[in-house]
């Protein structure tokens, strides 16, 4: 009897009972958590803040689209334009574009409107532009 009673407390110094195991509490996990989202908050500007930045950047390239001549218009395209992640799509966007308004430009032959031929100056300039900056 004084042999088992011996081999189970020698047993419980390298093995914690079922009772004792390793469990976290909530106030671990929250701290934890806490602190692995500081974290990432802090490494990673978040899929949120991320996508609110591209929306204003596409609006800022529309506006420009708009109005050629507004100060800021080829700075909008170019931040954009630039950025390898979205070059594909600013350049393809602003290749239809061109495409359209030079359709429109040949269709009405040399009536088309100050505001189509501004426009189609500005995409020449604006695809010219983040095509030599890649």
């Amino acid at each position: 009897m004084r042999r088992s009673l011996y081999s189970k407390m020698r047993r419980a110094k390298f093995a914690a009972p079922d009772s004792m195991a390793l469990r976290p509490t909530a106030a671990t996990l929250l701290i934890v958590f806490t602190l692995m989202h500081a974290a990432g908050v802090a490494a990673n500007p978040g899929p949120e803040n991320e996508a609110a930045l591209l929306g204003q950047q596409v609006l800022a390239i529309k506006a420009a689209l708009y109005d050629p001549s507004a100060p800021g218009a080829m700075q909008a395209v170019r931040d954009l334009g630039l950025d390898s992640r979205y070059y594909v799509m600013v350049r393809g966007w602003l290749g239809l574009q061109l495409e359209g308004d030079r359709d429109i430009a040949g269709a009405s032959r040399d009536k088309a409107s100050h505001e189509v031929r501004r426009r189609i100056e500005f995409l020449e300039r604006a695809i010219r532009a983040i095509d030599l900056e890649q």
